[in-house]
């Protein structure tokens, strides 16, 4: 399979998507510079340091094979979709002859130290990452996946004696790490947010979309394909939750969905999703999409404007201040018949649709 560029000069955007309206496909382009990252505020330097201490009082108890077992039991189950499980409900498994719970407290952590844990992170999650792993054999570093600030800089984590250790943010390891952090999959309740489901295709497609032939006329504007170049989500956070938004230059909020099929980068996926049904006389002129991946925290308001074959708009999108963005790119209404690719730079996807 080739491996498309990664990513495109904003100034060569426009120029982008009008070779991909025409059939084309753009060639490489420089990456643009990335910005950086802000430090993490008051709160999430708070959150860190009590994840930090509760990464090393686990690590301390993880000879215990009971505990790892419980652990990795537990993420199995995958309640989210991931690897990965509320403390909440892990501190309540059955764990040899106690709970996890009763595990760490006989193990030496307090009942206090572990109520001002989970005040400190409501929604504390334990995870593990890597390679599978035999929890009667091995005991696994506990690493944490800080709050604010680069989600790719080096990753904390302790041993069994306490002793702090310094992972590399950007390359998986490779050997099995037990992560504690703040979840991302849940809401305010701390439930399970369900996202529009998808399916994704096989890999060993060169391009999907660029040969399927013509489909029923129904309005439809249909997701046929995408390749993720950068999902903008590092290891010790699991698997991305990529979201699409679109919006028109007359409505705002057309469609929300997830695509939680979508994990890995450089691979194709094929959902074939239809999306919304649109006119120019109930949906405007003009539509464009928003990529990003799904982090959390509080909600923000992006606008974009744009100017699509002499028609000049805007669109406005919700979103929430910790989402890292992975493009936005505009279709006409005119254009809406044909089948043709779109790239972010991030993204690149095939979509169609007819009258």
């Amino acid at each position: 399979m080739p491996h498309l560029t990664r990513a495109l000069a904003p100034a060569l955007l426009g120029l982008t998507l009008a070779l991909a309206s025409c059939g084309q496909t753009p060639g490489a382009q420089p990456t643009p510079e990335a910005a950086q990252p802000a430090a993490p505020g008051a709160a999430d330097t708070q959150t860190n340091a009590a994840l930090e201490r509760f990464a090393q009082d686990l690590a301390r108890q993880l000879p215990n094979p009971d505990l790892r077992r419980a652990v990795q039991e537990q993420v199995a189950l995958r309640f989210d979709g991931d690897q990965e499980t509320l403390f909440s409900t892990l501190a309540v498994r059955p764990a040899g002859q106690s709970t996890v719970q009763g595990l760490l407290t006989r193990g030496g952590l307090s009942v206090s130290a572990l109520n001002d844990v989970t005040r400190a992170v409501p929604h504390l999650q334990v995870a593990v990452r890597g390679p599978q792993w035999n929890p009667d054999t091995y005991t696994p570093l506990v690493a944490v996946a800080a709050q604010g600030g680069d989600e790719f800089a080096p990753v904390v984590a302790f041993d069994a004696q306490g002793r702090r250790h310094v992972l590399d943010g950007r390359t998986p390891p490779s050997q099995p790490v037990v992560v504690v952090g703040v979840a991302e999959r849940v809401d305010d309740q701390g439930n399970v947010m369900i996202p529009a489901a998808t399916q994704a295709g096989a890999a060993t497609l060169s391009e999907p979309g660029a040969g399927i032939g013509a489909q029923a006329c129904d309005s439809w504007e249909r997701l046929i394909s995408l390749y993720v170049r950068d999902d903008h989500e590092p290891w010790s956070r699991g698997d991305p939750e990529i979201y699409v938004q679109l919006g028109s230059n007359s409505h705002d909020g057309l469609y929300l969905g997830s695509l939680t099929d979508v994990n890995d980068e450089n691979k194709w996926y094929t959902p074939n999703r239809d999306l919304i049904r649109w006119t120019s006389a109930t949906m405007g002129n003009w539509m464009m999409y928003l990529w990003y991946e799904r982090d959390g925290g509080s909600s923000i308001t992006l606008t974009f404007g744009a100017d699509v074959k002499g028609v000049n708009g805007s669109v406005s999108y919700t979103v929430a201040d910790g989402d890292d963005q992975m493009g936005h790119a505009t279709l006409a209404f005119g254009d809406r018949l044909q089948r043709f690719a779109l790239d972010t730079g991030d993204v690149r996807w095939w979509r169609g649709g007819c009258e």
